[in-house]
This record gives C-alpha cells, structure tokens and sequence, in this order.
C-alpha cells in the first residue's frame, strides 16, 4: 500500500513539474509587464489603439500604460528594468517629472485594477492614460544631469 502510494505522490510531482504551474496568474496574458522582446513604446501605443479601436478597454489601458513606462525608458528617465510594477515606475518618474505625480499614480492604479484587480477600464480611462503619455513626452525633467530614475 505503501509503495502505491509513493507512486502516485512520485507521478503527480513529475507531472506538475512537466506541466508547470496551475496558477491562473502565470497563465493570464495581462499578467506580464513586458515581453520577452521588449517592444518600442509606438509598437506598444499601436496596440493600445487597436484594443481601443476594439473596445477592448482593458488591454488599451494595460498597453498604454506600457507605451507611458516604455517611452520614459527610452528618453532615459527610467533604467530599463524588466519586471518593475506600475507602482515602482510611477514612483520613479515621479523623481524627474514631479509636476505628474497625482496622474502617475493614477495610471498606475488604473494598471493594477484592470490587470490584477478584475476591474474593467473604459475609454475615459484609456484617455486619460494616453493624454498623460502625450503630456509626458513633451515634459522637461527636473535634472537632466542625475542618474536616471529606478536604478538599483
């Protein structure tokens, strides 16, 4: 009896680490910042406006809100860092670009909710969120001579 028993114990433990994990969050799309190939904050901007053009308000949050993140890295406002929330890149451009602070945090907010949280956006939100990208890209930073923002 034993001997069955450590048997099944043995096949589910190799089964599991064949299959991976069962966590409904690693296998939801939304649940990655950023791809394996980081794409340029246009690519991410293009694919915000196609979930928009959609009405799939979610995603064009979600993917505007990586346009926002990916454009400030590209500028060299942020350090690239995969795997940085929403909260800590906020945060970070909160350092050279304060005059955004209350509409950082709410990007990053309406991120958490529509990709974590099981809220859904709609287009004001998405507007919202691509109006404060627009406004960013234009921003002048505090000190351009310091080190950029989020580096360990």
């Amino acid at each position: 009896m034993a001997v069955i028993i450590l048997a099944l114990i043995a096949l589910a433990v190799a089964l599991r680490l064949r299959l991976g994990s069962a966590s409904p969050l690693a296998s939801t799309p939304s649940a990655a910042v950023f791809d394996a190939h980081p794409r340029t904050a246009a690519e991410h901007r293009a694919q915000a406006e196609a979930h928009a053009l959609g009405h799939d308000w979610n995603g064009a949050v979600q993917e505007a809100m990586r346009a926002l993140v990916r454009s400030l890295e590209e500028r060299g406002l942020l350090s690239p860092r995969p795997g940085r929330t929403a909260d800590e890149a906020t945060a970070a451009a909160d350092l050279a670009l304060p005059g955004h602070s209350d509409a950082l945090r709410d990007a990053a907010g309406a991120f958490d909710e529509t990709a974590y949280g099981g809220r859904t956006a709609d287009e004001t939100t998405y507007r919202r969120l691509t109006a404060l990208d627009t406004a960013l890209r234009s921003a002048k930073p505090v000190d351009t001579a310091r080190t950029p923002a989020g580096r360990p």
